[in-house]
């Protein structure tokens, strides 16, 4: 009696090896050179030659020499007129930094909390919309809001709140709400997107436990969301150190903003290396805030740890 052998049970194809990981490297690192090269040519180089012509000397008629010298850093700061202006730019920044950070914080909360697809998208676009127009639309609607004969002077006069117009047009009120209406977004979606990582679980946690909402807000809700605060506060301030249109269209060109000065210095008296140089103690002072915003939330962050 023949036996019927068995099928050849089939050998399945064994599954292509993965590359090395030198080679995975290698490719890592070649994708990462095309956008490092543009970050290089496109930032660095210039930063470095614009740091060359703020340290060159000028003549009686503001014409760039051949040399190096720190006089134009000595004109920053023992000229009232320049350095005022890096002082007037940083205590707008921190007065804009606050105050999107306190607007910012109940909009990001609903954003993140809210179940309402409705209620939040509608918020989303509002928050957004600031965004969704140019820098000089939104300036020159701040002009309409604010001029003479505008929607804010005629609900005065109608409260009988003033019996004449104000200038509103060029007080430095309204450049600092113009400011705050063209940086708040960048708060509310730093914010929102720490404020949607809390655990909802803490926050029931925290009321079965007896504790009022000031109090959860306080000990809970504030600690995690500290890293979209200082998130927060380093965008806000680093944009607003530097912002120029709005100031420029909303309040004139007489105002003491570092932004404004070195446009006056490169454009109006055109001596660019004292404009490179109020241009680089700007970015230092900005850098030097922002550091400190970043250690002042590590250090929150590790006394919460603690």
């Amino acid at each position: 009696m023949t036996t019927t052998p068995a099928p050849a049970t089939p050998v399945a194809a064994e599954p292509a090896s993965r590359p090395p990981r030198r080679r995975r490297e290698l490719r890592g690192h070649v994708a990462a050179i095309v956008p490092t090269a543009f970050l290089v040519v496109a930032f660095l180089v210039p930063l470095a030659g614009l740091l060359v012509l703020s340290l060159r000397p000028t003549d009686a008629m503001n014409n760039t020499l051949p040399g190096l010298t720190l006089a134009q850093y000595g004109e920053v700061f023992s000229t009232p007129y320049l350095w005022g202006s890096v002082v007037e730019s940083l205590w707008l920044a921190v007065r804009v930094s606050l105050t999107c950070l306190v607007l910012g914080f109940p909009v990001a909360w609903y954003l993140a909390r809210s179940t309402s697809p409705v209620g939040k998208s509608l918020v989303f676009v509002i928050t957004l919309s600031p965004l969704l127009t140019s820098e000089v639309v939104r300036s020159f609607g701040w002009r309409v809001v604010m001029a003479g004969e505008g929607p804010v002077n005629v609900a005065l006069q109608a409260l009988g709140l003033t019996d004449e117009s104000l200038p509103l047009l060029r007080s430095p009120w309204t450049v600092f709400l113009a400011v705050v209406h063209v940086l708040l977004p960048f708060a509310v979606l730093a914010l929102s997107a720490s404020l949607g990582a809390i655990d909802t679980n803490l926050l029931r946690a925290s009321s079965d436990l007896g504790a009022s909402g000031l109090r959860t807000f306080r000990s809970v809700v504030l600690p995690l969301a500290t890293p979209g605060v200082v998130a927060a506060l380093v965008i806000v301030f680093s944009l607003s150190m530097g912002v120029y249109v709005t100031p420029l269209l909303v309040g004139g060109a007489n105002q003491s903003l570092a932004g404004l000065r070195i446009q006056t210095e490169a454009m109006v008296a055109f001596d660019q290396p004292r404009a490179a140089a109020l241009s680089f103690v700007l970015l230092t002072v900005t850098l030097v805030a922002c550091g400190l915003i970043g250690l002042l939330g590590r250090a929150a962050e590790r006394g919460r740890r603690g």
